[in-house]
């Protein structure tokens, strides 16, 4: 019985401590985690960590993330638990300077009411974050997206960033274009995020209080104001720069200044000033003129998510980019530049002779008959390296200035008609918020700007080039069903207008009109055939990658099992002749 009863007090008396220790020492242990991914995604980078050490007064975040929202899947709320994640951590190492708010709003709560109020997007359940900082404004971040994990450090980065300084940064605009008509939705928009300083196109020098510089189509400009752009790019301005072999905002303003190709081999990089890019898979459907017909425009081409490189801060929050009569920049041989592509061709593509586009008719031919190369063109790209002056002998008799750097910072873009609201508001894309993207990351601190993004998982190479293909195909078997469906609605609309009344209408026995209709109607099946059979190979492809991931692991795990199966009864026949 005694013996019981000490068991029974020793139990107790472990049950005592071991919860007194929980209580009181587990909390004061140290918070220890292992990151063992490839890029270190669960750890700040030295950068961020750089950049929290600047901050002088208390920020206060709160994050909502509605976490039982019925319209949020299991990818949202995966990805909410990564964000909450990331910024727990950006909270320990600011060290008391930054409070975590972690909001959970219900539908119609007050809270939901706040994220609201605050511009927080709500459609999939709210998924965002509000940055507050004592005695000045907010900002916010209105959806997290998955889509955007590389670049999520930089996301909080970059609203923290905003707190502590909410002051616009300083751009100088430099054109050899006429920008205020053609490109106003831009320039408006730029007006809005930042200081924009017009420069004159004859300029001396650019002003040292300007850091980060944009230059529009400077083969138009004259040479003493390329020599004030290559002086301030080795002074340690930050640059977008915008070229063009041909640009349809001004083409008249247009010179053929010879010194810009001497300028970019200077930089490393180097255009063909007299090549057109064209791409048989991304070109868009184009006018050339009054009552003609609609053709495919092989040089106007919409850049997908697919042709960006979605790992690069000036892709931050793309859907789609349009250009239009691209060049294709390329580096030069022997050069030390770090050359980053930002904007891509398909391998679709090739590399025309302008004069080829001199009449609009010949599109359609232009892509029967180009021959691409397989390979990808680049059309915007970022470079950072050593770099020399492209005036070894100065300007017009004045004595040479600085000859070369160790370290340029720019952004080059083979295009200016993307900058112009004609192609901006022809279709639904992003041209807007690529160029404040990319400057606003040019403007920014170097510690903000040394946050790289990090790369989560790499698309399968293989699956790219099949849809590649397949929708290569497609494009060129299905191109003249697409005109034809294209002219049978619009003859349609004209012979049979829509009526505005909710009255029953009488059937038309017109045969023209009953022959219309019959197209319209039979045309959308043959193209869904034509899809369903260029899309086949890739689809049982995945399909057949589909089944091999599925069921890899039960038969992996089943030929264990065979294995220790029969390793057990060989163990066991042994063991039985053994004895005997």
């Amino acid at each position: 019985m005694g013996s019981a009863i000490r068991a029974g007090m020793t139990l107790i008396v472990i049950s005592l401590l071991f919860l007194a220790f929980n209580l009181v020492w587990v909390p004061k242990l140290p918070n220890i985690r292992w990151d063992f991914s490839q890029e270190k995604i669960h750890t700040l980078s030295p950068a961020a960590r750089q950049l929290l050490t600047t901050l002088e007064s208390p920020l206060d975040l709160y994050y909502f993330n509605a976490l039982n929202a019925p319209q949020k899947n299991q990818v949202l709320k995966r990805y909410g638990r990564r964000v909450e994640d990331l910024l727990k951590t950006f909270e320990k190492a600011a060290n008391g300077m930054i409070n975590l708010h972690i909001i959970d709003p219900t539908p119609f709560s007050e809270d939901a009411y706040k994220a609201g109020l605050f511009g927080l997007d709500g459609a999939q359940g709210f998924l965002g974050l509000i940055g507050t900082r004592a005695g000045h404004g907010t900002q916010r971040i209105e959806v997290f997206s998955p889509e955007h994990e590389s670049l999520l450090e930089y996301e909080i980065s970059h609203l923290i960033h905003k707190l502590m300084h909410p002051e616009r940064p300083t751009i100088g605009l430099l054109s050899g274009l006429p920008l205020d008509q053609p490109a106003g939705e831009l320039l408006e928009q730029m007006r809005e995020q930042f200081n924009v300083v017009e420069l004159a196109s004859d300029i001396v020098q650019v002003p040292p209080s300007i850091s980060t510089l944009m230059v529009v189509q400077p083969r138009a400009l004259p040479q003493r104001a390329l020599y004030a752009i290559d002086q301030s790019v080795l002074r340690g301005t930050k640059l977008m720069i915008f070229i063009d072999p041909v640009s349809e905002i001004g083409a008249d303003a247009v010179s053929a200044n010879t010194l810009l190709e001497g300028l970019l081999t200077a930089w490393g990089i180097q255009m063909p000033a007299d090549k057109l890019l064209v791409d048989n898979l991304y070109a868009l459907s184009a006018t050339p003129g009054p009552g003609m017909p609609t053709v495919l425009h092989p040089a106007r081409l919409e850049l997908p998510r697919q042709a960006m490189t979605a790992t690069d801060i000036s892709a931050w929050r793309l859907g789609a980019v349009t250009v239009s009569s691209s060049g294709a920049l390329s580096l030069t041989t022997k050069n030390r530049m770090r050359f980053t592509p930002l904007l891509q061709s398909s391998r679709q593509s090739a590399l025309l002779d302008a004069k080829r586009f001199a009449s609009a008719t010949s599109f359609d031919s232009l892509i029967d008959e180009t021959v691409t190369s397989g390979q990808h063109h680049v059309i915007a790209a970022r470079l950072e390296g050593p770099a020399y002056s492209a005036f070894p002998d100065g300007l017009k008799g004045q004595p040479p200035s600085l000859q070369r750097t160790e370290q340029i910072q720019m952004v080059v873009v083979a295009d200016t008609d993307l900058l112009a609201d004609a192609v901006s508001n022809a279709r639904p894309n992003s041209n807007v918020q690529f160029v404040l993207n990319t400057l606003d990351n040019l403007a920014a601190p170097e510690a903000l700007r040394r946050i790289r993004p990090r790369v989560v998982t790499q698309p399968l190479h293989r699956l790219d080039l099949m849809r590649d293909a397949a929708a290569q195909t497609y494009r060129k078997s299905s191109g003249e069903l697409e005109r034809r469906l294209e002219h049978s609605e619009k003859a349609w609309e004209r012979l049979n207008p829509p009526h505005a009344s909710l009255v029953t209408q009488v059937v038309d026995t017109n045969t023209h009109l009953q022959a219309l209709n019959k197209e319209r109607l039979q045309l959308p099946i043959e193209l869904h055939a034509l899809k369903t059979e260029a899309y086949a190979s890739l689809h049982r492809f995945e399909q057949t990658l589909k089944w091999l991931l599925v069921t890899a692991m039960p038969l992996l795990s089943g030929l264990i099992a065979l294995f220790l199966f029969l390793y057990q009864r060989r163990r066991r026949a042994f063991a039985i002749a053994a004895v005997h």
